[in-house]
């Protein structure tokens, strides 16, 4: 028997989700409503619509700001976020099947030793040190790497959770008919991975590209900066486009949400799969 709802508990559920739409998608219309009025009603930072839609002039002033700075800088971010992804995903992957699958006290040991990972903060100077001796030290690749290190311990805990939920009888099926190792990850389990890598890559990649902290500590230079370096351009001491900065924060918006949009199917499913076992 279904039991009957109270009218007061639906209208709290309603109530609820109307706050929480208004809270998020108020923040949207404000950058995208001010992203679309010339510097003088930007700068009144108010919800109401232009008298003056100016999106497409503030669009093109930042596509052609400084000498095209933002648009390097844009691709540079898109560069280390997928180069970040690509290696993080094959090593994670790797990693936590391996960690599910063997025992012992070495993969004990190991899997401490990620876990402990997740909790150890940054330490600027040991990694900028790390960076030179390797010289990578304010180069794209040496942001790349510190971005792996610190989201692999969280994205192997997720492929990890997630290889727990695949029946070790398909290990035992593969290697019967002949299959090695890396055959057996690649064209086996790797390819069943695909919902958790789904959410890896929308959880993950987001932290990467938005990423403001270790960029500006890392990185030196125009020609290496990251989009959210350009963006803080844009403001200064004694006045600011505001204009000119919502337009570009929606240029920077526009990726995240369309990876979002592509794999929102997945996210769940990868990140609840591994909850249950079998």
């Amino acid at each position: 028997m279904v039991k009957k709802r109270s009218p007061l508990g639906v209208a709290a559920e309603v109530l609820a989700l109307i706050v929480t739409v208004l809270t998020h998608w108020v923040v949207f219309y404000f950058i995208f409503i001010n992203a679309c009025k010339p510097r003088a009603e930007a700068a009144k930072l108010s919800l109401v619509f232009p008298t003056e839609w100016a999106l497409w002039e503030n669009l093109a002033y930042v596509w052609n700001y400084n000498n095209h700075v933002f648009l390097r800088s844009f691709l540079n971010s898109c560069i280390i976020t997928v180069s970040t992804m690509l290696v993080l995903i094959l090593v994670a992957s790797m990693a936590a099947f391996v960690l599910q699958r063997r025992g012992g006290r070495l993969t004990a040991a190991s899997d401490k030793i990620i876990l402990a990972g997740l909790t150890t903060p940054l330490s600027v100077i040991p990694t900028y040190w790390v960076l030179t001796k390797l010289h990578v030290a304010n180069t794209i690749p040496g942001l790349v790497l510190v971005e792996i290190a610190l989201l692999f311990p969280f994205s192997t805990m997720l492929y990890k959770s997630y290889a727990s939920s695949l029946p070790k009888e398909i290990d035992e099926a593969a290697i019967v008919d002949g299959c090695g190792p890396l055959r057996l990850f690649f064209n086996i389990i790797f390819p069943l991975m695909k919902p958790i890598t789904a959410a890896v890559i929308i959880l993950r990649s987001v932290v990467v590209y938005n990423d403001f902290v270790n960029p500006m500590y890392f990185l030196s230079g125009s020609k290496s900066s990251t989009v959210q370096l350009c963006i803080y351009t844009f403001q200064s001491a004694y006045s600011t486009d505001w204009g000119h900065l919502f337009a570009a924060i929606v240029i920077v918006c526009l990726p995240p949400t369309v990876l979002f949009l592509a794999l929102n199917k997945k996210i769940m499913e990868g990140v609840t799969m591994g909850a249950v076992k079998g």
